[in-house]
């Protein structure tokens, strides 16, 4: 990305079948270097400008191929007049990188889319009970009520230390107690 102050990006004019003049090259430049507006990182831009004759009548004819840091485009633009040419050339690049940040921008907007979709399928159900009744009882009712919900854990309030306690069977097969201090 260019930042004010960094070198400007590289323009050769080239001309065919042309007499250059500095005035012409001139114009070419300004109107080039004027899209670094509408792209930004804009490495080097080939400029070919030439005077073409068809049935009987000159016509001017302006091409570029613009070297950007993810885009090169090309194209090429005609007109009686080689200004208008080159005009005609900068509008169809400026809408070339219209085109081009537009599509990256639904391409990101959609990955972006696409990531928080994956996200949200991977994204285990819970379920979420807040009448879970605490009962007091012993360790060793607790584990046998463990056993016969057939469930992961139990939650009891512990008879002999009086604190909330968590039961839970680990893949082991052993059983494990985490006491809760409140």
């Amino acid at each position: 990305m260019k930042i004010k102050g960094d070198m400007p990006m590289d323009i050769v004019v080239t001309f065919k079948h042309l007499e250059p003049t500095e005035a012409i090259k001139k114009y070419a430049e300004t109107k080039i270097s004027k899209l670094e507006k509408y792209l930004n990182d804009i490495i080097e831009a080939h400029v070919t400008l030439s005077m073409e004759r068809v049935q009987h009548k000159e016509s001017g004819a302006a091409s570029i191929k613009l070297v950007a840091k993810n885009i090169t485009i090309n194209a090429q633009e005609e007109s009686s007049d080689i200004y208008a040419a080159i005009d005609l050339l900068t509008d169809k690049v400026e809408t070339q990188i219209r085109k081009h940040k537009e599509k990256s921008r639904e391409k990101f907007k959609d990955s972006e889319q696409t990531e928080i979709f994956m996200q949200e399928m991977s994204a285990p159900d819970i379920e979420i009970i807040d009448n879970y009744e605490i009962k007091q009882m012993d360790l060793h009712e607790a584990v046998n009520r463990l056993n016969k919900k057939n469930e992961n854990f139990i939650i009891f309030k512990n008879k002999e230390s009086f604190k909330n306690s968590v039961l839970y069977a680990k893949d082991n097969g052993e059983y494990a107690v985490i006491e809760i201090n409140s």
